[in-house]
């Protein structure tokens, strides 16, 4: 019985070795470098560039997800009717991924929801907007999961509570 137990309990622990999930190391900091790229630097210190999306010409407004397993940044890209760039998407960086959301327009503000599973955004037209557009992205999916629009006249969702726009 006692050898039976035994080997019961080393199947286990040894089980329990080979399919335990290693947890993703934690990131520490974004931040926009002198080079124009987005930087992630995680726990230990590495920081990692961040390569340029294809239309990418700059990126801005970097922020770190509450349970620090993400970070994003706002991509900037030329635009025909502006003598600027403008943000077009968000880029989500989450185990060394990079995976960018958006609907194509103007992205006017974006923010983690919760922890950091889900991305709302507010996005728009360059000119002219005259109500919100909000969205509610799965940040390691990419997955749209809800909009809104103000002239819809429900009640602003709670998902986006930290958006300024």
């Amino acid at each position: 019985m006692k050898v039976k137990l035994a080997t019961c309990v080393m199947t286990l622990a040894a089980a329990s070795v080979l399919f335990a999930q290693p947890k993703a190391t934690a990131l520490a900091k974004v931040y926009v470098g002198s080079d124009g790229l987005a930087h992630v630097v995680d726990g230990q210190g590495k920081d990692v560039a961040i390569p340029k999306e294809k239309t990418q010409v700059a990126v801005s407004t970097p922020k770190l997800a509450p349970d620090k397993q993400s970070a994003g940044w706002l991509i900037l890209q030329d635009n025909c009717c502006t003598s600027y760039p403008i943000p077009t998407s968000v880029a989500i960086y989450t185990a060394k991924k990079t995976r960018l959301l958006g609907d194509g327009l103007m992205v006017y503000d974006w923010c983690f929801v919760g922890e950091g599973s889900q991305v709302a955004m507010s996005t728009g037209t360059v000119h002219g907007m005259t109500s919100r557009h909000l969205s509610l992205y799965h940040s390691r999916s990419g997955m749209l999961l809800e909009v809104w629009n103000e002239e819809m006249g429900e009640a602003l969702p709670t998902w986006a509570k930290d958006l300024s726009q």
